[in-house]
């Protein structure tokens, strides 16, 4: 192994009397893939936050060529040659590629930017790294997958020499995450460093040269992949044993009950004005779990918002079983649509609920004891890591266990459909396995389940049936027992057409 070029040495980060990092260190030799595991709340966003100086250590030190450094600013982490790709993107959606990669590093030629020069610059940066995109073509238009390309390409225009992704496939359908491994081994091959933190464990063994574990703040393991197992990386992720894998769904679904979600002839629009659905007609039975998937883009997103009233169809029906059907709704960004960040955590349990008697007292006043009593037997009963303090913000939990309070808060309507999108996005395997035992029992207990993801695994893991969307149309509706990620992965890409 070559001497590493950065590392971060005995690293503390204390938040209050909550101890989130203690005596980490980590070593990023140059021209290598390293992950960074561990559950929800291990750690390793704040780890890779105080790599790239958005958070200061209160104690340890990071290392560049072996002299100590202090990364006051992300300018001072970039400067120095690391760069940072976060799960949500920072474009601005109107500019150019050229226009958000040169932001705020423009070449300039006396007073005047000299955009052909940067199209050009950007575009042998793009065929070296294996990172295709048109450098001219408005960051709106693109997919998730090219933005994200766009960002890897924002970091290294500034010359980073260390790249952090954060959750890097989350959003990426299998042909997508393919191109992205295969551009870290190009970048690794010119010296660069990628550090990726992930929770898919075959991600790691298949493309990391090394990995760390963080569990509840601590280290755990380094190790070289090739020697350690999948096994040995769940055990330490989680103290134990991994829990074991979910028992089979029944095949094809049961759809004897009726119809607890129909959808004839939907026809939604996206922001941009254009047809995102067309003629869109399907089924969710009580008691079933259709899963949804397609390439990103397809209409998954205008489907959801449609199907909870976010998005207006402009024809066509959406029905469920009875008009007074509660409907419970685990939104792709939570951020947007499910928390309110600012708010305290009692205060978020009750979003959707805060007008109810139980918790409402004279004059519209909250009842504070019922909040809390609320929030704790939710709390306790889905596993939520750091909820104790019901006054503290929401933005005090990790993204996962923020996860599990919005699905504790939705489950809690008894709803009888439930429409889930991207619902373990960011969880680790035991969050994951958690969330899809509650979608189970949803269902079990009768209410239709319509989940969309695009982690084809996940889709398959979960579903009765899996309905596929190829841009805007219903492609096929496959059941369990013949549903492949072959099979699938040809109706998203349109290699293959069934008939409905």
């Amino acid at each position: 192994m070559t001497a590493p070029s950065i590392q971060l040495a005995h690293i503390t980060v204390r938040f209050g009397a909550v101890t989130a990092l203690e005596d980490i260190s980590l070593a990023l030799p140059p021209g290598e893939r390293i992950a960074v595991i561990g559950e929800n709340g291990a750690g390793k966003s704040t780890l890779m936050r105080v790599l790239f100086g958005l958070l200061q250590p209160d104690s340890g030190e990071l290392l560049v060529e072996g002299s100590a450094t202090h990364f006051s600013s992300p300018r001072a982490a970039i400067n120095a040659g690391i760069g940072m790709v976060q799960q949500h993107f920072d474009l601005i959606a109107p500019f150019t590629v050229t226009e958000n990669i040169i932001l705020g590093s423009e070449p300039c030629h006396g007073l005047r930017i000299h955009l052909p020069e940067a199209d050009a610059q950007i575009q042998r940066l793009a065929e070296e790294s294996g990172l295709s995109v048109d450098p001219r073509a408005r960051v709106e238009e693109l997919s998730v997958a090219a933005q994200q390309r766009v960002e890897i390409l924002k970091a290294l225009y500034r010359k980073a020499r260390v790249l952090i992704l954060d959750e890097p496939t989350a959003t990426l359908a299998p042909p997508e995450a393919r191109d992205l491994w295969a551009a870290t081994r190009r970048l690794t091959a010119l010296g660069v460093t990628v550090v990726f933190i992930t929770h898919k464990l075959d991600e790691v063994m298949a493309h990391a040269d090394s990995v760390t574990v963080l569990r509840r703040g601590k280290h755990i393991l380094t190790a070289e992949t090739s020697e350690t197992t999948v096994q040995e990386l769940a055990a330490a992720m989680v103290g134990t044993h991994p829990p074991s894998p979910l028992p089979s769904m029944k095949e094809g679904g049961d759809h004897r009950g009726g119809a607890g979600l129909t959808l004839h002839n939907l026809t939604v629009r996206n922001d941009r004005g254009l047809l995102a659905l067309k003629n869109l007609t399907l089924t969710v039975a009580p008691g079933e779990i259709l899963g949804v998937a397609g390439v990103d883009g397809s209409g998954q997103t205008e489907l959801i918002e449609a199907i909870v009233g976010l998005r207006k169809p402009e024809s066509g029906t959406i029905a469920r079983g009875s008009k007074d059907a509660a409907i419970g709704f685990i939104p792709e960004d939570r951020h947007r649509h499910a928390v309110a960040q600012s708010f305290s955590l009692a205060e978020n349990i009750v979003l959707g609920r805060h007008r109810e008697t139980r918790f409402r007292g004279v004059g519209g006043v909250m009842k504070k004891n019922a909040l809390r009593e609320f929030l704790a037997e939710r709390v306790a009963a889905f596993d939520v890591r750091g909820a104790e303090q019901p006054s503290a913000p929401m933005r005090s939990l990790s993204g996962g266990n923020q996860q599990k309070l919005v699905l504790a808060r939705e489950l809690s309507k008894n709803p009888k459909v439930i429409v889930a999108s991207q619902p373990t996005r960011g969880l680790d395997f035991a969050a994951t396995a958690f969330v899809h035992e509650r979608l189970r029992e949803a269902a079990d207990s009768g209410a239709a389940v319509l989940v969309q993801s695009l982690d084809l695994s996940e889709v398959l893991a979960l579903s009765d049936r899996v309905a596929v969307l190829l841009e805007g149309k219903l492609v096929g509706v496959v059941d369990r027992a013949e549903a492949t990620e072959e099979r699938i992965g040809a109706l998203m890409t349109g290699a293959q057409g069934v008939e409905l």
